[in-house]
């Protein structure tokens, strides 16, 4: 009896050491799950505005487009969250068979404060062929 309450004693405060030392690996366990998903998200996001702006890009017609293009793309990021992308950057392009696309880049939200900004960078791009009406009668240019 004297060597169990003996060994017993000698444990005293042995589960506060360990939970001072797995708390901060747990906390930082989290932290990563949230930073995963942030980054997660913000592809989400800026997938879904270059998509926007990409559908204005193909149905406008003109030169115009790259304006409005690049304004509905950065409405539609600062519609889910003002704060989800920073150093938000829209580009639009085109090639010569008719084709234009809109990407979308940023930096995501920092969880883990360690973390490099190179590895929150996320960047989507869309596009597609030009949408316009070409007559049947072997001409195609767009009308």
């Amino acid at each position: 009896m004297a060597a169990t309450a003996r060994a017993r004693r000698s444990d005293l405060g042995a589960s506060s050491m360990e939970l001072a030392l797995l708390t901060p690996i747990l906390i930082l366990v989290i932290l990563s799950v949230v930073q995963f998903t942030m980054i997660f998200h913000a592809r989400h996001v800026a997938l879904a505005a270059a998509q926007s702006g990409a559908r204005v890009a193909r149905s406008e017609p003109g030169g115009s487009w790259r304006a409005e293009a690049r304004e509905r793309a950065v409405r539609s990021v600062r519609g889910y969250g003002s704060r989800l992308l920073s150093d938000l950057r829209v580009v639009t392009d085109a090639d010569a068979d008719d084709n234009r696309w809109v990407e979308v880049s940023g930096t995501a939200v920092r969880v883990v404060p360690f973390l490099s900004s190179r590895a929150l960078q996320v960047r989507q791009r869309a596009g597609g062929p030009v949408e316009c009406f070409r007559p049947d009668d072997g001409d195609i240019d767009c009308e």
